[in-house]
């Protein structure tokens, strides 16, 4: 067993950590400040992405979604996403 801490607490531009990486799986905890933005792109694994908190617009092949706390988004390989945060958000992604 493991315990990973993860502090949503909002304290300057996009940051981003890696909180887990083995063999073909990643964990990564992403916060942005209302306003934010992530540029267009993929990755060449299928991807969850948890929001914390906050809201996030995510733009995948072209259509917007907003993801909060009560939605998980999944994204095939390959799929092209871009993202804006709505308000400070928190983000868990998953990389598998």
């Amino acid at each position: 067993m493991q315990l990973i801490p993860v502090d949503h607490t909002i304290t300057k531009p996009v940051e981003g950590k890696k909180v887990y990486a083995e063999d073909n799986r990643e964990i990564m905890h992403i916060k942005l400040q209302a306003g934010e933005e992530v540029k267009e792109h993929d990755s060449p694994k299928h991807v969850f992405i948890f929001v914390k908190t906050g809201e996030v617009e995510f733009t995948v092949s072209w259509e917007k979604h907003i993801i909060s706390a009560d939605k998980v988004l999944y994204m095939e390989p390959y799929e092209r996403h871009a993202l804006k945060a709505i308000s400070d958000v928190t983000i868990l992604v998953m990389k598998c």
